[in-house]
């Protein structure tokens, strides 16, 4: 039904001709795509490459490795071209739906942890002022992540993308009122923590992504990750809650629906 968190751009620099990737997709069932930014700068560049895509819903993000550009000149800027873009768009339709992806990431750098508060921060500001939800990069910084949240205290929530904590972890995002995206993690041997997640968390708070073309699926481990590959997420969920495939993939995307507005007709799936 949906892949909620894809970055198109990343894929086609892989060699992978995107019209494939798209017809490979929708042979799986999936028709709606939720591509991702990383950068300002990078908005030009994927609304262009995916031009001729249909049922594409955009994001604008400012990655965490990018807190050294935190000022309120680029913060303003970032905003007021969101606000141009959507002010910009037909009448009942946004270009872009979500700030992010945003967040901490103290894997990759744990050495301006606060530097990185700051700016996420800032970002839910932008995120708060421009009336849209947020979707969260949280990688080993879930502590500071709530906290953040707490702090901001959006009106709009939005999405952890790619959960990667367990039942504790859920409680605490679910209490702020995010719901959870499952990525081809879950799937990993080592990560039984993340599938007990997936069991605890509510079927109205739950969506599915592929991340791609990262995070690929254990069964497609060592390929690069496409959106037809969700469908293996799906499957194990579906097992780990006791439902179909087919009911997984429609909350996934009723979910997403809801939270992103996205304005896609239920009543057609």
């Amino acid at each position: 039904m949906i892949d909620t968190h894809v970055h198109f751009t990343y894929i086609s620099k892989k060699s992978k001709e995107l019209e494939e990737v798209f017809k490979r997709a929708n042979k799986e069932g999936i028709y709606y795509f939720v591509d991702i930014g990383l950068h300002p700068d990078d908005i030009n560049e994927r609304m262009y490459i995916l031009s001729n895509a249909e049922k594409v819903f955009f994001t604008a993000g400012y990655y965490p490795d990018y807190a050294n550009e935190n000022s309120d000149d680029t913060i303003n800027a970032f905003e007021l071209k969101i606000k141009n873009l959507n002010e910009s768009s037909r009448i009942g339709k946004k270009s872009i739906y979500a700030v992010g992806e945003i967040g901490l990431d103290y894997y990759h750098n744990s050495e301006n942890k606060d530097e990185q508060k700051e700016f996420f921060f800032d970002l839910c500001n932008v995120a708060k002022r421009l009336d849209l939800p947020i979707i969260i990069h949280s990688r080993d910084a879930f502590a500071d992540t709530f906290s953040v949240l707490k702090k901001a205290s959006l009106p709009k929530t939005g999405i952890f993308h790619c959960f990667s904590g367990g039942v504790e972890e859920a409680k605490k995002a679910l209490d702020l009122g995010y719901i959870l995206s499952f990525s081809g993690a879950t799937t990993y041997l080592k990560n039984s923590f993340i599938r007990d997640a997936v069991k605890y968390v509510p079927d109205d708070m739950f969506t599915i992504e592929t991340d791609s073309p990262y995070l690929s699926p254990q069964r497609v481990r060592g390929r690069s990750n496409e959106p037809a590959f969700i469908t293996y997420t799906a499957e194990l969920i579906a097992e780990l809650k006791n439902e179909s495939k087919e009911e997984i993939m429609f909350k996934a995307l009723e979910n997403a629906n809801r939270v992103l507005d996205l304005n896609i007709n239920l009543l057609l799936h």
